[in-house]
């Protein structure tokens, strides 16, 4: 099943699909310019054996066999065949490249081949089609015929075709041997049999030029291509001028999409390399040996937006990573950052406890020191009115806790639970403060003190609100209710959903002006940066020692 633009499907007498075209980019003629790949495999998980970009990079898993699995790699710069074990590689700058001819079995209804060109073979209950993967050079889709090819004449239009022209030849010949003297009287009463006579070299000339079969002889006088170009456009007037003409006439409109999928003319430095999961034992003992901290980005195809995102983090962790090493030439970077697609084969997820994509390990000394990972997208809040500010909890009593939690989570605001007086003031210290402090007035008296006090001091306009008023008792009673008469607003009693709303909504704590929006202080090339430079300030006290999310 294939569209007029080249993409479709493919699919297993199962019902389950096998071959998933995609069309990326056309020609002037309308035609596909390049192809990319996913192959699905006949089971019921409809596993993923195979995936090409529209450039044809990518790879396959061949039908396993009882000793291994073959596996083919096709990247930028070499084919990596895989069979029993043994890795193969040919690079694809030598003529060897371009007459290698390599076919893989993917499974009994597909095969693989590639001989400067990929191309997928699919064979099942009397259907035989092959689809070509990269770029058609011009070519056209394999067993369809697009409304951009050419069309011929039928046989009975060029028959009268023919007959028009050798009528128009008979009458032109004619012409050129009549010759009348129109001072002859008598014969100037008989030129109204020859009407028309006179247009007859205007017709020849226009069927002419017309015809690009029998074009004129123009002796045309010119000295630049600019007047050449102006003087056959004054000898074709049926022809209309190039000026009008713009490159979307001959490689079709360029849109964003297009672009984006455009390949580059220049190969940008890249300073993430990707490399294949099949080297990566070998890099993890050639930095061992040099003492250099190795990090690997794992990153994955169907993950692309995070995938991307992990990626940029990665490089501009690297760029400030040379920065802070390598700017002054105090020496080499004691870091390498390499990544790796997880999709490339099976079981090195489970080999490095990979779970999440984009997901972050560490290497030194030969062993995993760091297994992280990578956050995804921090969507911050286009201003401070659109997010709401974070609220400190104090309370000691679970059931309490889990009421008042759920009250604030159902007004919509995140909120950090304190169980006692030193936990309270180690949230209240940290450095993005808190808009909010909801606590308990049955606290001990130094404890509200020294914990409104760590919240003031982050975050001055901060909304102090007390609860269980009314169930005051103790020796420094007056003490706690000038402490409660400081306070913005007391409950009572535990405060309830709707309680909770009015007060929040009356002190207005999403003001822009007060300032006590929830707006992120920090960035994940930070904390990404952050992890770096600890693992390596810790050094060799960091093996065996693994981080988890």
């Amino acid at each position: 099943l294939r569209h007029t633009d080249g993409s479709g499907f493919a699919y297993y007498p199962s019902g389950r699909k096998a071959v998933c075209i995609s069309a990326c980019g056309l020609d002037g003629a309308g035609r596909a310019r390049r192809f990319s790949a996913i192959i699905h495999n006949d089971n019921a998980r409809s596993q993923v054996v195979a995936v090409f970009d529209e450039w044809g990079l990518g790879y396959a898993d061949g039908m396993p066999s009882q000793d291994s699995q073959p596996k083919l790699l096709i990247s930028e710069k070499a084919i990596t065949v895989v069979d029993g074990g043994k890795a193969t590689e040919v690079p694809r700058s030598s003529q060897k490249a371009d007459s290698t001819d390599l076919a893989l079995r993917i499974n009994q209804f597909l095969t693989l081949r590639h001989k400067g060109r990929t191309m997928l073979d699919f064979q099942c209950e009397g259907v035989n089609h092959t689809f070509t993967i990269g770029e058609m050079h011009g070519d056209e889709v394999s067993g369809m015929s697009l409304a951009s090819a050419k069309h011929t004449l039928s046989a009975q239009s060029a028959q009268q075709l023919q007959e028009a022209t050798q009528k128009l030849e008979t009458v032109c010949g004619l012409e050129r041997t009549l010759k009348v003297d129109l001072s002859q009287r008598d014969l100037r009463a008989d030129m109204t049999t020859l009407k028309g006579v006179e247009s007859l070299p205007t017709l020849k000339t226009n069927a002419s030029a017309a015809s690009l079969s029998h074009p004129l002889d123009l002796d045309l006088q010119w000295d630049t291509e600019f007047r050449l170009k102006k003087l056959l456009a004054k000898a074709h007037p049926q022809c209309p001028g190039q000026a009008g003409w713009k490159i979307s006439r001959f490689s079709g409109k360029c849109t964003e999409e297009r672009l984006a999928n455009a390949k580059p003319t220049v190969n940008a430095p890249k300073s993430i390399s990707q490399v294949s999961q099949l080297k990566l034992p070998d890099l993890i003992a050639e930095n061992a040996t040099s003492n250099t901290l190795l990090v690997v980005v794992c990153l994955a195809a169907y993950a692309k937006e995070q995938s991307n995102y992990a990626r940029l983090l990665a490089e501009k962790a690297h760029a400030a990573l040379w920065h802070k090493f390598c700017s002054k030439g105090s020496g080499p970077l004691p870091v390498k950052l390499v990544a790796v697609e997880l999709s490339e084969a099976g079981g090195f997820s489970d080999q490095y406890g990979v779970k999440e994509v984009p997901f972050c390990m560490m290497f030194l000394g030969g062993q995993q020191v760091y297994a992280k990972r990578i956050h995804g997208i921090r969507m911050a809040p286009r201003d401070a009115a659109g997010a709401k500010p974070k609220v400190l909890l104090v309370e000691e009593n679970p059931a309490v806790q889990l009421k008042l939690e759920r009250n604030l989570r159902r007004n919509g605001y995140g909120s950090d639970l304190a169980m006692d007086s030193s936990q309270a003031i180690r949230f209240a210290s940290q450095p993005e403060g808190y808009g909010v402090l909801l606590i308990s007035a049955l606290l001990p008296l130094g404890t509200l003190q020294s914990v409104v006090q760590a919240i003031k001091r982050q975050q001055n306009a901060a909304v102090v609100l007390a609860f269980d008023g009314t169930l005051l008792l103790g020796e420094d009673l007056e003490q706690r209710k000038q402490f409660l008469e400081e306070c913005n607003y007391v409950f009572p009693y535990n405060p309830s959903y709707t309680g909770l709303a009015a007060i929040l909504a009356r002190f207005d704590v999403t003001d822009v002006d007060k300032g006590l929006a929830c707006v992120p202080c920090t960035s994940h090339k930070k904390d990404f940066l952050d992890d770096v430079l600890g693992v390596l300030e810790k050094g060799a006290a960091c093996v065996g020692d693994k981080s988890s999310t």
